[in-house]
């Protein structure tokens, strides 16, 4: 098997994992907020399948995960090589401002978490680079 064999599993891995995370943010969001880094925000009113109280902007955050994925998935299986390489990057910076909203807004207990997300603008950036190289 050559390596350009394995070059769509890059986009299939981390589409689904894009996705897995928007249905932990949809399903368990008072989970995701520590781990993405956030306190769980008071004052917001449960809805009636929650235990506790969220910002519907965690739902968001959870269809924004999807949608990547969803994307990733859709552009590998119909060959869109280029459209992945510019999802890739605008994933990156979406990890990079990420890890900003965590360290300035997480609370110093949460800081670390944004080191995560900076990861994930690593990995995203120079994944997008590497398939952009001749």
């Amino acid at each position: 098997m050559a390596a350009t064999d394995l070059s769509h599993v890059p986009a299939y891995l981390i589409g689904t994992l894009s996705i897995a995370l928007g249905l932990n943010a949809i399903f368990r969001p008072a989970a995701e907020y520590p781990r993405f880094g956030l306190p769980l925000e008071a004052g917001h009113q449960a809805l009636p399948h929650q235990s506790s109280c969220v910002s519907p902007l965690m739902y968001l955050k959870g269809i924004r995960e999807i949608s990547y994925g969803l994307l990733l998935i859709g552009l590998q299986s119909q060959g869109q090589e280029p459209a992945i390489t510019t999802l890739a990057a605008v994933m990156a910076c979406v990890g990079l401002a990420d890890g900003v909203v965590v360290w300035c807004c997480g609370g110093a207990e949460r800081r670390q978490k944004a080191w995560g997300h900076w990861g994930t603008f690593v990995v995203m950036g120079a994944w997008a680079w590497y398939r952009n190289s001749p």
